[in-house]
């Protein structure tokens, strides 16, 4: 399989991770009791954003497999971070302040934590930059959602020396940010990118592994990943000693996910459909419009079923994306590979 359609079933399942977002979110708002029955594992944003955060790790580390970790290849991927990251949540952040009376001030239900405060122009400056949260709190902030940018992009600007470390011992970039995160005050996430970075090391040999197991065996390995992502609702008593050893213990059965998706053709096959392979594109605007249209649907139509609000939410949410894909990112992302030689930076 050529790296293109490598990369296209990898962002497939990214999309299909922000379409989990948007349906446990709206769900959450238009039927909170339905939110939390035992379907709910099906819309588990959780587990689709860590998810995200390890398959960032993953894909960056294969883009800079290949380089000298310089500081023009340092810079280089640096740039193109801001490139792909920057220009679309600008844009968002700035069309949510022009449209904010569209759905601030939500009374009920979880949403109702959010978009209480009317935000200034000077709020739009301070909350676009990223690395430092000004407000931290998402109850403070136009995108509420936006904490997972900021993680995204600071541990992207840690993670050459992450893939630096890997290249040399991959089970040490693990045993390192564990310790890490044990002993010092750093962000937890930076544990899930570490996962993505040893996996794309170790990517060879956990690939021959899983050729070598039977079918038999790889059900057994996919149960075993489906019931670490729910082991919290399965062991509630033990929820803080198993997320006290584990840092995130979705994660584990995620990291083990991505090992079987980039083993396995016929699910890489499966995922790069046209449809799945546009939802893939256009995912990260998905996931910086989603919450916006959530909102606004929300504070006019409070009592839409939610199977209408999940259409409606789902149709606004593809289509700005398309636009915002087309408009701003794919541009964007074409200037960092013009500007910045050196890395792929996805």
């Amino acid at each position: 399989m050529t790296e293109n359609n490598r990369y296209h079933f990898l962002d497939s399942s990214r999309g299909i991770a922000a379409f989990i977002v948007l349906m446990a979110h709206t769900i959450k708002t238009f039927s909170p009791t339905f939110f939390q029955s035992s379907f709910s594992f099906l819309w588990d944003s959780e587990a689709a954003v860590l998810y995200f955060f390890i398959l960032s790790g993953y894909v960056l580390t294969e883009s800079i497999r290949t380089e000298r970790l310089t500081p023009s290849s340092y810079f280089n991927f640096s740039a193109k971070r801001i490139c792909r990251i920057y220009p679309a949540f600008l844009i968002v952040l700035i069309l949510s302040f022009l449209l904010y009376p569209l759905f601030n001030s939500p009374v009920n239900g979880w949403l109702q934590e959010y978009w209480q405060k009317l935000p200034t122009s000077f709020d739009v400056i301070k909350q676009s930059i990223l690395i430092a949260r000004i407000p931290n709190e998402p109850a403070g902030r136009i995108l509420p959602h936006d904490w997972t940018l900021s993680i995204e992009i600071l541990i992207s600007l840690a993670l050459p020396f992450l893939a630096w470390i890997s290249k040399r011992s991959s089970w040490l970039v693990v045993v390192l940010t564990y310790v890490l995160v044990k002993t010092l005050p750093i962000d937890s996430f930076i544990f899930d990118f570490a996962i993505g970075v040893f996996i794309s090391t170790k990517k060879d040999y956990l690939i021959s592994v899983w050729k070598k197991m039977n079918l038999l065996g790889h059900g057994f390995i996919i149960l075993f990943a489906i019931i670490l992502t729910q082991i919290s609702k399965l062991l509630p008593d033990y929820l803080g000693q198993i997320e006290t050893f584990m840092i995130h213990s979705k994660s584990w059965g995620l990291g083990i996910l991505l090992i079987s998706l980039i083993s396995s053709i016929r699910v890489q096959k499966f995922l790069t459909n046209k449809f799945l392979m546009l939802q893939g594109k256009i995912s990260y605007s998905f996931y910086l419009v989603h919450l916006i249209i959530i909102g606004i649907l929300f504070k006019w139509q409070p009592e839409l079923s939610v199977i209408s609000a999940f259409i409606l939410c789902f149709s606004a949410s593809f289509l700005l994306s398309v636009l915002l894909y087309n408009s701003i990112e794919k541009p964007w992302i074409q200037v960092g590979k013009k500007c910045f030689s050196g890395t792929k930076g996805q």
